[in-house]
């Protein structure tokens, strides 16, 4: 065979090498288009999608419980609106016009705002810091002074739009 013969077999096959190369790297190039994608539509919609909206709703449902349990937890404290019986203080926030109604034995600390003495029975409350009855209904309460009720049904009354309470024992917002 001749030199020029070997040398056109030689190239010959030197450019099948190269178009076998470049078409493999072509072919696993293309792994993730369109027309060939990595992940299938069917295993989107029918394994990660309720995969995920499981894990997303196992989630919701351990914070819902989570909150509830708080919630449950305040409410037994005295802590959550309306009413409660509280073995600590709390605070309490009444609006103007709102009435804070307690059991015997609750104590009372008018911090923020303005109040009165409100119930049916006289003395309305006690004055723990003087040592004296608030017998009047109506009588305006002392910042920080602190107030026991001695008759069920007795409280305050919030006078200013904001009314903060200390408030240990049992108690209703009306």
């Amino acid at each position: 065979m001749s030199k020029g013969k070997k040398a056109a077999i030689a190239i010959a096959v030197l450019l099948a090498v190269a178009v076998v190369s470049g078409l493999t790297t072509l072919a696993v190039t293309s792994y993730g288009s369109q027309s060939d994608p990595l992940v299938t539509m069917s295993y989107l919609n029918e394994t990660l999608t309720p995969a995920i909206r499981d894990e997303i709703t196992k989630a919701v449902d351990e914070k819902a419980a989570e909150l509830t349990n708080k919630f449950n937890e305040l409410a037994s404290q005295g802590g959550a609106p309306g009413s409660g019986e509280a073995s600590g203080f709390v605070v309490v926030t009444l609006t103007e016009g709102q009435t804070l109604t307690c059991g015997v034995g609750a104590e009372l600390m008018l911090r923020i705002g303005s109040a009165v003495a409100a119930g049916p029975d006289s003395p309305r409350l006690v004055d723990e810091t003087d040592g004296a009855s608030v017998t009047g209904e109506g009588t305006a309460l002392t910042v920080n002074h602190l107030y026991m009720v001695t008759i069920a049904g007795n409280g305050i009354k919030a006078t200013a739009g904001t009314t903060k309470i200390l408030v240990s024992g049992e108690y209703t917002i009306g």
